[in-house]
């Protein structure tokens, strides 16, 4: 079955959710055999992460290749719930989806609600710097001018290395970038996985990221299920399913289409 079967997608935009909230569905009961089973997942449609392409109407992205890889193995067919980011968790528990799979982290906080699965990757922050930079660590920008988007974390990890005048901020990822490659910047941070999709849409022989590099705020991405039986059963059968996927090439090969790598490797 190809991976154009296996996708079908439910254009449901945060008002749609609330629209619909009256509706609910259960976890989808196990079936005997070979039969396909339809499971219906939860995303906010976020690039580089798990999104649909809108040429071909299928869900793509690193957690979307990853999912479609498995799905194909455990004879799912997947339908898209799309709603905004904030509101994925509570799709989930309202039973309107039967797991987040969008590059969500997993923390201590969501674990009180949710069950995740296996970590599917690691990601991070990452740090940009200029192509001829002989930078292999954070270390090496102590003391250097340091760039970040306004409004981030990245901010925390800028201050820990130099002084407030060495501190440049941005408003946006795209004017980072170009400091850096203009050399106006020694050394920025910045989510790992959307720096490296941008560069792989918009190569930029004048700027590259540091790998490897050990994040200062590490990330576990992994699938995320209500707490109840049904889907203790089908977290499981994920979990032997991602377990194939990451003992076969195509896993390093759906990180390094999006621009990540080695580092990104959860064994």
């Amino acid at each position: 079955m190809t991976m154009k079967k296996k996708f079908s997608l439910i254009a449901a935009l945060a008002v749609s959710a609330l629209a619909l909230s009256a509706c609910s569905s259960a976890a989808p009961e196990s079936q005997d055999g070979d039969a396909e089973r339809t499971v219906k997942i939860v995303t906010s449609n976020d690039a580089p992460f798990s999104f649909v392409d809108e040429s071909t109407g299928e869900l793509t992205g690193i957690d979307g290749e990853m999912l479609g890889a498995m799905a194909e193995e455990l004879n799912w067919k997947i339908e898209v719930v799309v709603t905004d980011f904030a509101t994925m968790p509570q799709t989930v528990l309202s039973k309107k989806a039967d797991f987040i799979a969008d590059g969500l982290y997993v923390t201590d906080s969501r674990k009180e609600t949710l069950a995740f699965s296996d970590t599917w990757y690691y990601q991070g922050e990452g740090m940009l710097v200029p192509a001829d930079s002989t930078f292999t660590s954070r270390d090496d920008a102590k003391g250097k001018t340091v760039g970040v988007m306004t409004g981030t974390t990245h901010l925390e990890i800028a201050q820990e290395l130099t002084d407030e005048a060495h501190i440049k901020q941005y408003d946006s990822q795209a004017n980072l970038i170009q400091a850096i490659a203009n050399g106006q910047v020694d050394a920025g941070f910045t989510d790992q996985a959307v720096v490296a999709w941008s560069l792989v849409q918009n190569p930029n022989d004048k700027v590259k990221l540091v790998s490897p590099y050990e994040p200062y705020f590490p990330g576990t991405i992994a699938a995320a299920f209500r707490q109840d039986a049904d889907s203790d059963a089908m977290r499981e059968e994920l979990n032997g399913a991602l377990a194939n996927l990451k003992a076969s090439p195509k896993y390093l090969e759906i990180l390094q289409k999006y621009g990540l790598g080695e580092d990104n490797i959860a064994e």
